[in-house]
Protein backbone atom coordinates (compact mmCIF):
# COMPACT_ATOMS: atom_id res chain seq x y z
CA UNK A 1 0.00 0.00 0.00
CA UNK A 2 1.32 3.42 -0.90
CA UNK A 3 1.57 6.42 1.38
CA UNK A 4 -1.66 7.76 -0.15
CA UNK A 5 -3.53 4.72 1.15
CA UNK A 6 -4.37 3.46 -2.33
CA UNK A 7 -4.08 -0.26 -3.00
CA UNK A 8 -3.20 -1.73 -6.38
CA UNK A 9 -4.35 -5.30 -6.99
CA UNK A 10 -2.30 -7.44 -9.37
CA UNK A 11 -3.94 -10.66 -10.54
CA UNK A 12 -1.39 -13.15 -11.87
CA UNK A 13 -2.78 -15.20 -14.74
CA UNK A 14 0.51 -17.09 -14.77
CA UNK A 15 3.95 -16.76 -13.21
CA UNK A 16 6.19 -19.09 -15.22
CA UNK A 17 8.98 -18.58 -17.72
CA UNK A 18 9.13 -19.62 -21.40
CA UNK A 19 9.22 -23.33 -20.51
CA UNK A 20 6.42 -22.89 -17.96
CA UNK A 21 7.57 -25.92 -15.98
CA UNK A 22 5.05 -26.33 -13.16
CA UNK A 23 3.55 -22.89 -13.78
CA UNK A 24 1.65 -21.18 -16.56
CA UNK A 25 3.25 -18.45 -18.67
CA UNK A 26 3.79 -15.06 -17.08
CA UNK A 27 0.88 -12.63 -17.46
CA UNK A 28 -0.92 -10.33 -15.05
CA UNK A 29 -3.72 -7.78 -14.77
CA UNK A 30 -3.38 -4.55 -12.81
CA UNK A 31 -6.58 -3.37 -11.11
CA UNK A 32 -8.71 -5.54 -13.41
CA UNK A 33 -8.12 -3.15 -16.32
CA UNK A 34 -4.50 -3.32 -17.54
CA UNK A 35 -3.47 -6.64 -19.08
CA UNK A 36 0.29 -7.12 -19.26
CA UNK A 37 1.55 -9.81 -21.69
CA UNK A 38 -1.18 -11.67 -23.64
CA UNK A 39 0.40 -15.07 -23.04
CA UNK A 40 -0.87 -18.26 -24.78
CA UNK A 41 -3.30 -19.07 -21.94
CA UNK A 42 -4.51 -15.52 -21.35
CA UNK A 43 -8.13 -16.03 -22.35
CA UNK A 44 -9.05 -19.06 -20.18
CA UNK A 45 -7.11 -17.59 -17.29
CA UNK A 46 -8.96 -14.27 -17.46
CA UNK A 47 -12.14 -16.36 -17.21
CA UNK A 48 -10.76 -18.39 -14.32
CA UNK A 49 -9.90 -15.20 -12.42
CA UNK A 50 -13.34 -13.74 -13.11
CA UNK A 51 -12.02 -10.79 -15.12
CA UNK A 52 -14.31 -9.88 -17.98
CA UNK A 53 -12.85 -9.02 -21.35
CA UNK A 54 -14.78 -5.74 -21.34
CA UNK A 55 -13.01 -4.67 -18.14
CA UNK A 56 -9.68 -4.49 -19.96
CA UNK A 57 -8.83 -0.96 -21.13
CA UNK A 58 -5.15 -1.41 -21.96
CA UNK A 59 -2.98 -4.29 -23.17
CA UNK A 60 0.80 -3.95 -22.74
CA UNK A 61 3.45 -6.10 -24.45
CA UNK A 62 7.11 -5.90 -23.44
CA UNK A 63 8.62 -7.78 -26.41
CA UNK A 64 7.68 -10.18 -29.19
CA UNK A 65 8.55 -13.60 -27.76
CA UNK A 66 5.88 -16.29 -27.98
CA UNK A 67 5.24 -16.63 -24.26
CA UNK A 68 4.36 -12.92 -24.13
CA UNK A 69 2.16 -12.64 -27.22
CA UNK A 70 0.69 -15.89 -28.58
CA UNK A 71 -2.65 -15.45 -26.81
CA UNK A 72 -3.53 -12.56 -29.14
CA UNK A 73 -5.66 -14.43 -31.76
CA UNK A 74 -7.92 -15.94 -29.09
CA UNK A 75 -8.12 -12.69 -27.15
CA UNK A 76 -9.04 -10.74 -30.28
CA UNK A 77 -11.78 -13.21 -31.22
CA UNK A 78 -13.26 -12.87 -27.73
CA UNK A 79 -13.17 -9.10 -28.10
CA UNK A 80 -14.99 -9.31 -31.44
CA UNK A 81 -17.66 -11.58 -29.99
CA UNK A 82 -18.11 -9.33 -26.97
CA UNK A 83 -19.42 -6.51 -29.20
CA UNK A 84 -17.22 -4.09 -27.30
CA UNK A 85 -18.01 -0.45 -28.00
CA UNK A 86 -15.25 1.29 -26.00
CA UNK A 87 -11.76 1.87 -27.44
CA UNK A 88 -8.99 -0.57 -26.50
CA UNK A 89 -5.36 0.54 -26.44
CA UNK A 90 -2.51 -1.86 -27.20
CA UNK A 91 0.98 -0.64 -26.32
CA UNK A 92 4.14 -2.48 -27.31
CA UNK A 93 7.50 -2.24 -29.06
CA UNK A 94 7.81 -0.47 -32.42
CA UNK A 95 5.93 -2.45 -35.05
CA UNK A 96 3.42 -3.90 -32.58
CA UNK A 97 0.40 -3.42 -34.85
CA UNK A 98 2.09 -5.13 -37.82
CA UNK A 99 3.44 -7.94 -35.62
CA UNK A 100 0.02 -8.81 -34.22
CA UNK A 101 -1.53 -8.65 -37.70
CA UNK A 102 1.12 -11.04 -39.03
CA UNK A 103 0.37 -13.42 -36.16
CA UNK A 104 -3.24 -13.67 -37.33
CA UNK A 105 -2.07 -14.45 -40.87
CA UNK A 106 0.32 -17.15 -39.65
CA UNK A 107 -2.44 -18.61 -37.49
CA UNK A 108 -4.68 -18.89 -40.55
CA UNK A 109 -7.35 -16.59 -39.11
CA UNK A 110 -7.12 -13.31 -41.07
CA UNK A 111 -10.93 -13.21 -40.92
CA UNK A 112 -10.63 -12.27 -37.24
CA UNK A 113 -8.60 -9.21 -38.22
CA UNK A 114 -11.27 -8.23 -40.76
CA UNK A 115 -14.01 -8.61 -38.18
CA UNK A 116 -12.01 -6.60 -35.64
CA UNK A 117 -11.48 -3.80 -38.16
CA UNK A 118 -15.24 -3.58 -38.66
CA UNK A 119 -16.37 -3.78 -35.04
CA UNK A 120 -13.56 -2.69 -32.69
CA UNK A 121 -11.79 0.59 -31.98
CA UNK A 122 -8.23 -0.67 -31.48
CA UNK A 123 -5.60 1.98 -30.84
CA UNK A 124 -1.93 1.04 -31.07
CA UNK A 125 0.84 2.96 -29.30
CA UNK A 126 4.54 2.18 -29.75
CA UNK A 127 6.73 2.21 -26.66
CA UNK A 128 9.48 4.79 -26.43
CA UNK A 129 11.12 6.89 -23.73
CA UNK A 130 8.16 9.30 -23.57
CA UNK A 131 5.19 9.13 -21.21
CA UNK A 132 1.89 8.29 -22.91
CA UNK A 133 -1.38 9.11 -21.15
CA UNK A 134 -3.59 6.11 -21.89
CA UNK A 135 -6.96 5.43 -20.27
CA UNK A 136 -6.25 7.02 -16.91
CA UNK A 137 -2.66 5.81 -16.53
CA UNK A 138 0.61 7.19 -17.86
CA UNK A 139 2.74 4.50 -19.52
CA UNK A 140 6.38 4.70 -20.47
CA UNK A 141 8.79 2.18 -21.98
CA UNK A 142 12.34 1.72 -20.75
CA UNK A 143 14.69 -0.12 -23.09
CA UNK A 144 16.27 -3.18 -21.45
CA UNK A 145 18.79 -5.79 -22.60
CA UNK A 146 17.42 -9.27 -23.23
CA UNK A 147 18.25 -10.65 -26.69
CA UNK A 148 20.01 -8.75 -29.47
CA UNK A 149 17.51 -9.47 -32.24
CA UNK A 150 14.47 -7.94 -30.48
CA UNK A 151 13.60 -4.53 -29.09
CA UNK A 152 12.79 -5.30 -25.45
CA UNK A 153 11.25 -2.97 -22.89
CA UNK A 154 10.45 -2.68 -19.26
CA UNK A 155 7.33 -0.70 -18.42
CA UNK A 156 6.40 2.05 -16.00
CA UNK A 157 2.75 2.62 -15.06
CA UNK A 158 2.16 5.92 -13.25
CA UNK A 159 -1.16 6.11 -11.42
CA UNK A 160 -0.95 9.76 -10.47
CA UNK A 161 2.15 9.79 -8.32
CA UNK A 162 2.49 6.07 -7.57
CA UNK A 163 4.45 4.01 -10.08
CA UNK A 164 4.32 0.28 -10.75
CA UNK A 165 7.30 -0.94 -12.75
CA UNK A 166 7.70 -4.16 -14.73
CA UNK A 167 11.04 -5.47 -15.90
CA UNK A 168 9.89 -7.54 -18.86
CA UNK A 169 12.60 -10.01 -19.80
CA UNK A 170 16.01 -8.54 -19.07
CA UNK A 171 19.46 -9.09 -17.71
CA UNK A 172 21.14 -6.56 -15.39
CA UNK A 173 21.49 -3.33 -17.37
CA UNK A 174 21.10 0.43 -17.15
CA UNK A 175 17.44 0.18 -18.12
CA UNK A 176 16.72 -2.09 -15.16
CA UNK A 177 18.41 0.38 -12.82
CA UNK A 178 16.20 3.15 -14.19
CA UNK A 179 13.10 1.03 -13.63
CA UNK A 180 14.17 0.40 -10.03
CA UNK A 181 14.86 4.10 -9.45
CA UNK A 182 11.47 5.21 -10.77
CA UNK A 183 9.23 2.49 -9.29
CA UNK A 184 7.47 2.23 -5.95
CA UNK A 185 6.80 -1.45 -6.71
CA UNK A 186 8.77 -3.43 -9.29
CA UNK A 187 7.41 -6.63 -10.81
CA UNK A 188 10.57 -8.39 -11.89
CA UNK A 189 11.41 -11.63 -13.61
CA UNK A 190 13.46 -14.24 -11.74
CA UNK A 191 14.08 -16.85 -14.37
CA UNK A 192 16.61 -19.19 -12.76
CA UNK A 193 18.26 -20.09 -9.51
CA UNK A 194 21.21 -21.92 -11.03
CA UNK A 195 21.69 -20.34 -14.46
CA UNK A 196 24.29 -22.09 -16.69
CA UNK A 197 27.52 -20.13 -16.39
CA UNK A 198 28.61 -21.14 -19.91
CA UNK A 199 25.76 -19.23 -21.61
CA UNK A 200 25.31 -15.45 -21.96
CA UNK A 201 22.97 -14.10 -19.32
CA UNK A 202 19.69 -13.06 -20.97
CA UNK A 203 17.45 -13.11 -17.87
CA UNK A 204 17.52 -12.14 -14.24
CA UNK A 205 18.56 -15.03 -12.04
CA UNK A 206 18.26 -15.19 -8.26
CA UNK A 207 21.73 -13.75 -7.72
CA UNK A 208 20.93 -10.80 -10.00
CA UNK A 209 17.65 -10.09 -8.21
CA UNK A 210 19.39 -10.26 -4.83
CA UNK A 211 21.98 -7.75 -6.06
CA UNK A 212 19.25 -5.39 -7.24
CA UNK A 213 17.57 -5.78 -3.84
CA UNK A 214 20.88 -4.87 -2.18
CA UNK A 215 21.18 -1.74 -4.33
CA UNK A 216 17.55 -0.68 -3.70
CA UNK A 217 16.65 -1.95 -0.21
CA UNK A 218 13.47 0.14 0.02
CA UNK A 219 12.05 -1.05 -3.31
CA UNK A 220 9.11 -3.48 -3.06
CA UNK A 221 9.73 -6.47 -5.36
CA UNK A 222 7.21 -8.92 -6.78
CA UNK A 223 8.74 -11.87 -8.64
CA UNK A 224 7.35 -13.45 -11.81
CA UNK A 225 8.50 -15.26 -14.99
CA UNK A 226 9.86 -17.83 -12.56
CA UNK A 227 12.09 -20.77 -13.30
CA UNK A 228 11.10 -24.18 -11.88
CA UNK A 229 13.69 -24.01 -9.09
CA UNK A 230 12.77 -20.50 -7.91
CA UNK A 231 10.77 -20.35 -4.68
CA UNK A 232 9.86 -17.72 -2.12
CA UNK A 233 12.70 -18.39 0.33
CA UNK A 234 15.39 -17.53 -2.23
CA UNK A 235 14.72 -13.77 -2.21
CA UNK A 236 13.64 -12.85 1.32
CA UNK A 237 11.43 -9.79 1.45
CA UNK A 238 10.16 -10.18 -2.11
CA UNK A 239 6.64 -11.38 -2.88
CA UNK A 240 6.61 -14.61 -4.91
CA UNK A 241 3.07 -15.26 -6.15
CA UNK A 242 1.67 -18.46 -7.58
CA UNK A 243 -0.56 -18.72 -10.63
CA UNK A 244 -3.96 -17.05 -10.02
CA UNK A 245 -2.83 -15.25 -6.86
CA UNK A 246 -3.96 -11.66 -6.39
CA UNK A 247 -1.26 -9.50 -4.79
CA UNK A 248 -2.20 -6.19 -3.20
CA UNK A 249 0.59 -3.61 -3.18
Amino acid sequence: MGEDGLVTDIAFLGTGNFLAAGRYWNSFVIDRSILVEPCPTVLPHLRRCGIGIDEINLIAISHFHADHTFGWPFLLLELVQSRRSRPLTIVGPPGVEAYLAEMLDLAGVPNIAAAAARSLDLRFTELDSQWHRLDGVAVRGVAVEHVEHLACFGLLFDFGGRTIGYSGDTRPCDGLVELAQRSDVLIIECNDHHAPTTLPLTHMDVASVRELQRQFPDLALVLTHLGPDVHADLVPGAVTPNDFDVVSV
